[in-house]
C-alpha cells in the first residue's frame, strides 16, 4: 500500500501527496492494526464505531491535519460540494463556473464558498479572489508550507477527500485554519468548499473514512496472507474469535470461480460456490465480486445479511482485492441508513422499461433514439425512471436532467463510497442485462444524492442504455 493512503487512513481521508516512506501494517498481539508515518508514529485505526481525534500538538503542521467541528457540519460540507457538482452537471460546465465566480451567487453563503480549479492548477472559478481566475495556483502555499492547491488536485483524482490548510477568512478578515472537501466534477475540472474552526475531527461515518477503513483492513488482510501463507491465513480469517473478525467487520475470502474460501459468520458456506448469488434486489453478488477482483480490486454495494443485526437484510458496502493466485480477500461495512427495498414490481417495470427504450433504438436508430431520451418533453421522460444512455467507452450520450454530462467520458467516475458505477453499468449491459447500485442525484427529490438501482441493457451492439430507481418510501 502506498504512503499516500495510509496518511490518508491516518488522518481520516486527507487525500495528500507526502514524501517518505510508511511500514507495512502488522498486528500487535491484541490483533489492532498499527503504521508507522512521517506524520505520527504507532497511530491506531479507529473501529468502525469511531473517529480518530488527534490534537494539533501530536501532529505537524500540515496535510496530516484536519478541523475538529461537528459531525453536522462536516456532513453539511460533503452536501454542499456534491450539490455544486450536481448543479454543475446540470447547467453545465461554463454557466456553473460563472455561478460560482460570482460573490453574490447562490453558492456564496458568506464564509462558506465554492472554489473550482482544472488538475492543472488552473483557477476556473474565486468569488472572493476573481484575480485568481485563469492563473496557475499549483504552487500556493500557507503560512505552514502546504501547497494548498497541489494537495486538493491530488484529492481531487482519487474522486474526493479532506484537506486541512490556513487561509484567509473573508467574513472575519483573519487567517484561519480551514478544512476543505474536494470533490472531481469529471476529467478535466474539481470544486471544493471548506468550513473554519480548530482541532480536528472527522466523523467515521464520512464515506471516504469508510472506504479507508476497509481499504486498511483488506490490505493488512492481504499482508499478512503473503507472509504466513494461504493457508494460515484463511484459518485466522475464518476464526469468529479472532484479530480479523473484530470492530464490527471481518475479512471474508473467495477464489476466482467464486467458491467462498473464508466467512467466520456463516461457515456453512465455505466450500460453496457463490457465483450464481444474487441479493433480494437482484444484484448479481458473485458476480460483481469477481468482476471487481478482476480489475485489480475496488468497492462494490449489495443486500446481506447483517450478523450484528439479528440477520436481517442491511446495505453493505465491501472492498475486495487479489490475495495470492486465484483468490481474492475483502472486508464490507454496513450502512444502517441507507434504504435496502425496491419492490418486485418496480424492478420488473424498470427491466421493461429499458428495453423498450432498447427496441426503439434498435427500430429508429442510434440518433433518433438519443433524440428522444435527451428530450425534456420526450416519451421517456419520467423523473422517477428516465433512460440514460453510454456509449461501450463510457461517453454518456443521454440524461435529460443532467445535460451538463452529455458528452463527458464518465469511465472513471466515482461515487461518493469510491465505487465506479458506469464500468458496472455498462459491463452488466454486456452480459446481456443486469442491476447495479450506485449514489446519483435523485431530479425527483431536489437532485439529492440517494441509491439508485440501476438497470442496463445493450441496443445494437455499441449504445447502453438503463433506467433506474430509488428505494421504496
Amino acid at each position: 500500500m502506498g504512503t499516500d493512503r495510509l496518511i490518508i487512513i491516518i488522518i481520516l481521508g486527507a487525500l495528500l501527496a507526502v514524501s517518505g516512506c510508511i511500514t507495512t501494517p502488522s498486528p500487535d498481539r491484541a490483533g489492532n492494526l498499527t503504521y508507522t508515518s512521517p506524520l505520527t508514529t504507532g497511530t491506531r485505526l479507529p473501529t468502525e464505531t469511531q473517529a480518530l481525534t488527534v490534537t494539533p500538538q501530536s501532529i505537524p503542521a500540515g496535510p496530516g491535519n484536519s478541523l475538529k467541528t461537528p459531525a453536522s457540519t462536516v456532513q453539511d460540507l460533503i452536501a454542499f460540494v456534491e450539490d455544486a457538482v450536481v448543479y454543475s452537471q446540470r447547467v453545465g460546465k461554463e454557466a456553473a463556473i460563472k455561478e460560482f465566480s460570482d460573490k453574490n451567487g447562490s453558492f456564496t453563503r458568506g464564509e462558506q464558498y465554492i472554489w473550482a480549479y482544472d488538475f492543472e492548477g488552473i483557477n476556473l472559478a474565486h468569488p472572493y479572489h476573481p484575480e485568481y481566475k485563469g492563473q496557475n495556483k499549483m504552487s500556493l502555499t500557507d503560512d505552514t508550507g502546504v501547497r494548498m492547491i497541489e494537495a486538493m488536485r491530488d484529492a481531487a483524482r482519487n474522486g474526493s477527500g479532506f484537506v486541512s490548510y490556513q487561509f484567509a477568512n473573508p467574513v472575519t478578515g483573519t487567517t484561519e485554519q480551514k478544512l476543505a472537501y474536494v470533490k472531481r466534477v469529471d476529467d478535466t475540472w474539481w470544486l471544493a468548499s471548506g468550513i473554519y474552526g480548530s482541532d480536528l475531527v472527522i466523523p467515521i461515518e464520512t464515506p471516504e473514512m469508510i472506504g479507508e477503513l476497509l481499504h486498511a483492513k483488506v490490505s493488512h488482510a492481504v499482508s499478512y496472507s503473503r507472509e504466513v501463507g494461504k493457508e494460515r491465513a484463511l484459518l485466522a480469517f475464518n476464526n469468529i474469535s479472532g484479530p480479523f473478525a473484530s470492530g464490527g467487520t471481518y475479512i471474508f475470502a473467495f477464489d476466482m470461480n467464486g467458491t467462498t474460501l473464508a466467512m467466520p459468520f456463516y461457515k456453512d458456506k465455505i466450500g460453496v460456490n457463490e457465483r450464481n448469488l444474487t441479493d433480494i434486489n437482484g444484484v448479481s453478488i458473485g458476480e460483481d465480486k469477481i468482476r471487481v477482483a478482476s480489475h485489480g480490486g475496488g468497492y462494490f454495494y449489495y443486500v446481506y445479511n447483517n450478523p450484528a443485526d439479528a440477520g436481517k437484510p442491511g446495505f453493505k458496502i465491501s472492498y475486495v482485492e487479489p490475495a495470492g493466485p486465484g483468490w481474492v480477500a475483502g472486508a464490507g461495512m454496513y450502512l444502517p441508513d441507507v434504504p435496502v427495498r425496491f419492490s418486485e414490481e418496480r424492478r420488473r417495470q424498470l427491466v421493461t422499461r429499458v428495453r423498450e427504450a432498447a427496441a426503439m433504438v434498435n427500430k429508429t436508430g442510434r440518433g433518433a433514439g438519443l433524440s428522444v431520451f435527451n428530450n425534456p418533453n420526450g416519451s421517456f421522460l419520467d423523473r422517477d425512471m428516465f433512460i440514460f444512455a453510454f456509449d461501450r467507452n463510457g461517453t454518456h450520450l443521454a440524461n435529460p436532467y443532467l445535460p451538463g454530462l452529455i458528452g463527458l467520458n464518465r469511465l472513471s467516475d466515482r461515487d461518493r463510497y469510491g465505487s465506479y458505477p458506469v464500468q458496472g453499468l455498462i459491463e452488466h449491459a454486456e452480459k446481456g442485462g443486469g442491476f447495479t447500485y450506485y449514489f446519483f442525484a435523485d431530479p425527483a427529490a431536489n437532485y439529492t444524492v440517494r441509491l439508485k438501482l440501476g438497470y442496463t441493457e445493450l441496443a445494437g451492439d455499441d449504445l447502453v442504455v438503463g433506467a433506474g430507481i430509488f428505494p421504496d418510501k
